[in-house]
This record gives structure tokens, sequence and C-alpha cells, in this order.
């Protein structure tokens, strides 16, 4: 039954990817133009951290979970991102097409990111502890926030903290020292985040009601 589940969610990721791209390859405009360009950029982008995850609920060794850990940890914030894609929305004749094409994109963005987080937290919980799980929950969303800052308003990238860390790490400590003095992307930083956490807590949750209302039955093993 498990198997099914797992089948049927990765299926439904896929097909809403398939659908924010397939709203742009039908768009009368030239296949992949703005907005659709970028936005296949990030889906991509977000699709990263589930690689990691699963490959960090997988692996045996424990020493592996700490790369994994921080590569999915570096990647995550590319998934709630996709709902500040929303900003570029502007009217059109075309307009119906990119409000369903940005929704899409942003349903998917967190979708990813709050699967991704469940496979985490569920290793992290099983390894270390209840609180350790819940703790690694708290940061990660937090850690999100100011990404959304270093992606969205500082423009800088996750492949940037490979290529050009001191830069991105002056720029962040800069607005930490001062992240009220800069109240719009503190401000959206918060929404996203707050957002993002939300919709982890409604997944878990549904994780542990049954059909009829009563707490589910985790499989055994």
């Amino acid at each position: 039954m498990m198997s099914v589940h797992r089948f049927v969610l990765a299926g439904s990721l896929v097909a809403t990817t398939a659908l924010t791209v397939g709203l742009g390859m039908t768009d009368p405009a030239a296949p992949l133009y703005y907005p659709t360009r970028f936005l296949v950029w990030n889906l991509f982008l977000a699709w990263i951290p589930m690689v990691f995850a699963v490959g960090f609920a997988t692996v045996r060794r424990r020493g592996w979970l700490i790369p994994l850990g921080l590569g999915w940890l570096a990647f995550l914030p590319n998934a709630p991102y996709l709902v500040t894609d929303l900003v570029h929305l502007g009217e059109g004749v075309e307009l119906w097409r990119h409000v369903l094409q940005y929704g899409f994109a942003a349903w998917t963005g967190i979708m990813l990111g709050v699967v991704s987080m469940v496979v985490v937290h569920d290793r992290v919980e099983r390894e270390f502890g209840v609180a350790a799980g819940w703790l690694g929950v708290v940061f990660s969303v937090g850690m999100c926030g100011i990404g959304i800052v270093i992606g969205r308003f500082q423009r800088w990238n996750s492949w940037d903290l490979v290529t050009r860390p001191d830069a991105v790490v002056a720029s962040t400590l800069e607005w930490v020292r001062s992240p009220f003095a800069q109240v719009e992307s503190t401000g959206v930083a918060i929404a996203v985040a707050a957002f993002f956490g939300l919709a982890y807590l409604t997944v878990w949750s549904l994780r542990g009601v049954g059909a009829d209302g009563s707490p589910a039955r985790r499989p055994v093993g």
C-alpha cells in the first residue's frame, strides 16, 4: 500500500511540473519564452532537494548524512522560492494562462519542499530522536526565509554558495545585522517561511489522520 502511495505522490509532483511546462510550450508566443524559461529552471532547482532527501533517507552509513543533509539544506529554499515568482505576474492577453502557470509552479515548489522535509525529518527522528527531528524542521524553515532574501532580493543562487561563498555570507550578514532596515525583503521572507512551515505542519498532521478522522495506523517496519 505504501509503495502505491509513493508512486501516486511522485506521479502527482511530476504531473504538476509537466503542467507548468506544458502551459508554456502551448503558449502562442515562442516556446520557453519569458516567463516559462525561468520557471523551468526554478522548477529544476526545486527538484534538487528531493534528490538529496531521497539519498539522505536511504543511505546506510551515518557519515553520509552530513554532506547529504547540507546539500539538501542548501537547495531547499529553491522550493518555496517559486512562490515569490508571482511577483512577475502582470496583466496581458494571456493573463489566465500565466496565473495557472505560476500557480502550478508555486504549488509544485511548496509540495517538493514539504515532501523532501518529511523524508529528512523521518530519518533524523529515527536516528537522533523526536526533539532533534523537530529542531531540524524549525531550523530548515528559518533557513528558507533567509534563502528567500538571498535569492529574491540579493539575487544570489544556491550555486553561489559553492563558487562565491564569501560574497554570499557577507551580503547575508549585512541583512542579518539590520533586518528591519529592509522591511520588504524581511516581510516577504517571514511570510513565505510561515506559509512553508504551515504547509509542512498540514501535511505532517494528515499523516496521522485516518479516513474516518481517527488516528491512522503507521505501517510496521
